[in-house]
């Protein structure tokens, strides 16, 4: 074997080695055009620290908890949050289902709560490079009106921060109403 030979099979040995470390960090790599990252990134038990406002002014505080659990075929999640009584609210209950969907080609979220009169349907797109999910939603104001929200969740590792903002005809911009600091359980 001569020398040029030898350095050939050294380099060709070498990119081959660093062909397949590069192909195994990438799979390992979460995919940002995985449709179900999100739900997965929500999975858990997640204590809220819950801000409440009115005319962009901070008028309560609370705390919660939220517990989500995937479905087994990974599509669908749930989510089921409390908040207790407090002096100055009463206990808040929630429950939703969630996930993309195939038909719609968009994530789609169905929510009751003890603050709603009607089941409430958002409408969500993931932005993975900010790691945010927006959501969209009209909810009846009971008086035969109806009231555009926007929902915005930010994942940041072990900590999730929610804010609704309300979309009035009146205002011309978005007006903040919640504002949720969720930081997931360890264990």
């Amino acid at each position: 074997m001569t020398k040029n030979s030898f350095l050939v099979r050294c380099l060709v040995a070498g990119i081959a080695l660093a062909s397949s470390v590069v192909d195994s960090s990438a799979a390992d790599a979460p995919d940002p055009t995985d449709i179900y990252l999100p739900l997965r990134l929500e999975e858990g038990t997640w204590d809220a620290d819950v801000t409440f406002y009115e005319n962009e002014k901070e008028v309560g505080k609370a705390k919660g908890v939220q517990v989500n659990t995937m479905l087994a075929n990974g599509h669908w999640i749930t989510n089921d949050f409390k908040i207790p009584a407090t002096g100055k609210f009463p206990p808040y209950q929630g429950h939703g289902v969630w996930g993309f969907d195939p038909v719609a080609k968009t994530y789609v979220d169905t929510w009751v709560d003890t603050n709603d009169r009607s089941v409430r349907t958002d409408y969500g797109f993931w932005y993975a490079k900010e790691q945010t999910m927006v959501w969209s939603s009209k909810q009846s104001d009971g008086e035969g009106h109806f009231v555009d929200y926007r929902m915005t969740e930010e994942f940041k590792g072990d900590t999730r921060v929610f804010t609704v903002h309300q979309l009035a005809m009146v205002r011309p911009n978005p007006y903040l109403l919640l504002r949720i600091v969720f930081t997931k359980r360890v264990g």
